[in-house]
């Protein structure tokens, strides 16, 4: 004779089975003593446990916590499932590919040669440090203020489009600064 689980025993005694799983247990519980006393003792539990005072579960805060740690569980078995790739073919590298002949090919289309024949730019002033000194050019245009030759000069540039050169003199030791101001 096969007697039921506990489990089994436990659901009938609070109700909680099915019509024809019921009616299975209720068969073998009419011939066996055991079974019928097993019953009895959950139904007294129950009865027990009934009368104690449950506690103040906050459901929604469990539920959350029960989604964000099947999602923690889903995201740490994604990584580390392995991929089955047939023969040599890898996905990411494939992707990796494409993705970078896509830009080299956007890189063709959008890529200005600076050639316009028929667009004449306008001469833009620039003003830059040389090795000689300070240089404005415009164009074909230039004009250069030189430093004495063999001496260090500090030159410092401004937003405003000006540049400043200073340098002292070591035979006479004067100190020479010369401001050169980019036309606006």
């Amino acid at each position: 004779m096969t007697h039921p689980g506990e489990q089994d025993l436990a659901l009938l005694a609070g109700g909680e089975t099915g019509p024809v799983r019921r009616f299975v247990l209720g068969r073998h519980l009419r011939n066996c003593e055991d079974c019928q006393e097993r019953l009895a003792e959950f139904r007294e539990l129950r009865e027990h446990l009934g009368d104690a005072e449950m506690p103040d579960v906050n459901w929604n805060f469990l539920a959350a916590e029960m989604r964000a740690n099947i999602r923690v569980g889903l995201e740490a078995g994604a990584c580390v499932r392995t991929v089955s790739t047939s023969g040599n073919w890898v996905p990411r590298f494939t992707v990796a590919i494409a993705s970078m002949l896509l830009v080299i090919g956007a890189s063709f289309f959008l890529t200005d040669t600076g050639i316009h024949p028929t667009r004449v730019e306008p001469a833009t002033p620039v003003l830059q440090a040389t090795s000689s000194g300070i240089e404005l050019r415009n164009g074909s245009d230039s004009f250069t203020l030189n430093d004495r030759q063999g001496v260090r000069a500090d030159e410092s540039v401004s937003a405003q489009g000006t540049m400043e050169a200073r340098y002292v003199d070591g035979e006479t030791g004067g100190v020479t600064i010369t401001n050169v101001y980019l036309p606006q």
